[in-house]
């Protein structure tokens, strides 16, 4: 699987609120960022793929070694702390969030909620990358699409093997994270980035 494709299998986020003292400004497309910024978003989205890349990787091996279950267990016990060690190895903020939510420490951060419940429930491609300026930081928004593979943790409840449902149900107690299908939009990585 290549590096760019963004990994929706679980959704994470290092926690936290927003730093900046001024209210976000109107989202710009990935594509039409000033040029003046064009090197601190190149950044915040190299700081967005290295994340995808660890997370990636890891689920892959567990998904190899222990199935789907060892999966779910590696999001548990080790998701949060390779989001963290991304951040502090790229000096930016980093991590994802969704707009139904396993983890409840992948609560979005106050700039990113409206984005969030504006796309809900849309199809993965109808959202596009967004950068929005936080005063002194740049936020940094892409789309993590539902993949096949990602059905098996977060696909049709009564679709999920009998050890993910048990796994779930004794983690994640309240989760919400379930009932995606290819192709909807599963949440978001972000990132924000100081100016």
């Amino acid at each position: 699987m290549k590096a760019g494709f963004w990994v929706a299998g679980v959704l994470l986020a290092t926690s936290g609120c927003s730093k900046s003292s001024t209210a976000p400004s109107a989202p710009t497309a990935l594509d039409a960022v000033p040029p003046a910024l064009a090197e601190k978003t190149k950044a915040a989205e190299g700081a967005m793929q290295a994340l995808q890349l660890r997370l990636f990787q890891r689920l892959s091996q567990e998904l190899e070694r222990g199935g789907p279950g060892g999966a779910v267990t590696v999001c548990r016990d080790e998701a949060q702390a390779l989001t963290a060690a991304v951040a502090r190895e790229q000096g930016i903020e980093v991590g994802r969030t969704s707009h139904r939510l396993r983890n409840p420490k992948n609560a979005p951060r106050p700039w990113v909620e409206p984005f969030i419940t504006a796309a809900a429930g849309k199809k993965a491609a109808e959202v596009k990358p967004v950068v929005v300026d936080l005063g002194d930081r740049l936020g940094l928004l892409r789309p993590i699409p539902t993949g096949e593979l990602c059905t098996t943790c977060h696909g049709a409840a009564d679709a999920l093997s009998p050890e993910v449902t048990r796994i779930l149900k004794e983690s994640y107690p309240e989760d919400r994270a379930v009932g995606f299908a290819p192709g909807e939009l599963r949440g978001f990585f972000w990132a924000e980035v100081r100016k």
